[in-house]
């Protein structure tokens, strides 16, 4: 009897997931491919129109149209990077500050 483990690839662990370091896709994008698109649609105009006409069509709901300027502003712009500085204050833990209360977190005291 053969046993599930013989069948699956060599890319795949025992439980049928991708090992560390491999892909799913190993040959990559094929070779040429940007250029046929862009040789497709002349230079991605073509595309960019195309999300144009979806962003400034009245008749088309709210979500395509933002999708549409979100495309168009990752692409144009460049997406934003994240802040990773860990050392920025309120990030993290935080304080809550209580007005009826001193620094030490004893009750104040009207006098």
């Amino acid at each position: 009897m053969i046993s599930p483990q013989n069948n699956l690839p060599q890319n795949r662990d025992l439980s049928g997931r991708f090992l560390k370091g491999t892909s799913g896709n190993p040959a990559g994008r094929p070779l040429g491919f940007r250029e046929q698109i862009k040789e497709s649609t002349a230079d991605g105009s073509e595309l960019i129109e195309v999300v144009l006409h979806v962003l400034r069509d009245q008749n088309a709901s709210n979500r395509e149209r933002m999708e549409a300027a979100t495309w168009l502003a990752d692409r144009g712009f460049g997406k934003p990077a994240p802040v990773r500085n860990d050392d920025v204050p309120g990030i993290g833990d935080f304080t809550i500050v209580i007005n009826d209360h001193q620094d030490d977190g004893n009750p104040m005291i009207e006098a």
